[in-house]
């Protein structure tokens, strides 16, 4: 989710409207998207974060969901739903 900064500025309103909307179109009742990132980039930020963080890794092969899990990256298990 792309989060819009805070910035100084006379029209904050589209501030507000922006940060909104993104909240909106990314977390809600009908669920919430996860961050898409590349490998390389993935490499690059996953050890700042925490566990428990998730990211859509778009490069790998097959392209597919990862969760840091103490300190390693690991790729969820997935299947046909249902």
């Amino acid at each position: 989710m792309d989060i819009p900064t805070y910035i100084q500025d006379p029209n904050q309103e589209n501030y507000n409207e922006e940060l909104n909307q993104t909240l909106r179109d990314g977390l809600s009742d009908n669920g919430w998207t996860t961050p898409q990132i590349s490998a390389a980039n993935l490499a690059i930020i996953a050890p700042q974060m925490p566990d428990g963080t998730q990211w859509y890794v778009t490069d790998a092969v097959p392209p597919g969901p990862v969760m840091n899990v103490a300190g390693v990256i690991k790729r969820l298990a997935t299947a046909a739903y249902p």
